[in-house]
């Protein structure tokens, strides 16, 4: 009994923080997988930010992200509709991580925020 009273919260907190480490891969390469998703959208021509922000969006709903955001710039940093054809675009998408854990708190970095960007030619 000591043995079990010593090695299950031992256990409890090595199946909880994997689980966590888990989410937070899973949210990154989701975010990734969007971020991307919107560069491809970028290439087409008669692209707009909105289309641009859709497909990302489509990507994220489908992938269960919750508390996101979406930038789509110039690569110095100006608005989007000032891009010309050969213009780098950079799409940046970040997720809070907390709000997409499904257990708790075991990973002390899963309070913050992922972000992932892209950059792709209009």
């Amino acid at each position: 009994m000591v043995e079990l009273a010593i090695c299950l919260p031992l256990m409890a907190f090595l199946v909880g923080a994997t689980l966590e480490a888990c989410d937070l891969i899973f949210l990154r390469n989701t975010l990734a997988t969007a971020s991307y998703s919107g560069t491809l959208e970028v290439s087409r021509s008669g692209c707009t930010e909105t289309s641009i922000r859709n497909q990302i969006t489509q990507v994220l709903e489908a992938g269960k992200i919750k508390d996101y955001a979406i930038t789509v710039t110039k690569s110095n940093g100006a608005s989007f509709n000032a891009a010309v054809k050969g213009d780098l675009v950079r799409v940046q998408v970040a997720a809070i991580s907390a709000s997409n854990l499904r257990i708790g708190r075991f990973i002390p970095t899963s309070a913050s925020t992922i972000t992932v960007q892209a950059i792709a030619i209009r």
